[in-house]
């Protein structure tokens, strides 16, 4: 385990909920990992009952598991479940873009390009934690101006549920030196805000699926990856 407490929110639930989810999208508790209850309590200073609640939540967004007898674990990725994921991304995030679009403002097209150069500077400055930020920035710029609040509290789930193996991949392509696909991922985000910025909302939303597409494509590396480690 290596959780500390970083936040004061306004109740011991929701000290454990951010510390538990923030440790594991830092990668400190990666895929796989068990969460103990009684050491976490400990580590955060805080009593299990908290603790559990949070692990109940994140349970329910499918960022942990919970086994019986066996208690919870990161969550980890199968081929499967991220076709699973992908394909309901597909069909929730092509009608809220289409939805977004409608509603996009100038200074949200100025807010996308603002996290792109952020993201540049993290992805070459090898800061993964920053880099997922910013990744999320960029979307949500857009998907924020869709006004159907119950698609984007499901979209937001499919996020949360994929930003350990993001995390993981980041580190990983890292570690190796190999910032091709970091290059790659910011090139197509170029391509999206800069259609955005001429006015082009269908280009820039079929440049959209298309990164969505190998979005996919990227995680299902990493789980081979994860194969040929195993």
């Amino acid at each position: 385990m290596a959780l500390k407490r970083t936040s004061l929110p306004r109740t011991a639930e929701a000290v454990a909920l951010a510390e538990l989810r923030d440790a594991i999208v830092r990668g400190d508790l990666p895929p796989g990992t068990p969460i103990r209850q009684t050491t976490a309590a400990q580590e955060l200073g805080l009593s299990v009952i908290p603790v559990r609640e949070a692990l109940k939540t994140l349970a329910g967004e499918g960022i942990v598991r919970y086994v019986p007898q066996r208690g919870y674990t990161v969550t980890e990725l199968t081929p499967q479940s991220v076709d699973g994921i992908f394909r309901i991304r597909e069909l929730l995030e092509t009608e809220a873009e289409a939805n977004a679009s409608e509603r996009l403002r100038p200074e949200d097209v100025v807010t996308m390009r603002a996290a792109l150069e952020a993201q540049r500077a993290a992805v070459r400055g090898a800061d993964a934690q920053a880099a997922i930020a910013t990744n999320k920035q960029f979307h949500f710029a857009l998907l924020d101006r869709c006004d159907n609040e119950w698609l984007l509290k499901f979209i937001r789930q499919l996020w949360e549920a994929l930003e350990p193996h993001r995390a993981l991949a980041y580190r990983r392509a890292a570690a190796a030196g190999d910032a091709a696909r970091g290059e790659a991922v910011l090139r197509e985000h170029e391509g999206i805000v800069t259609a955005f910025e001429a006015g082009d909302v269908p280009l820039a939303l079929r440049l959209l699926a298309e990164h969505r597409t190998e979005g996919r494509a990227d995680f299902h590396r990493l789980l081979s990856v994860d194969g040929a480690a195993g």
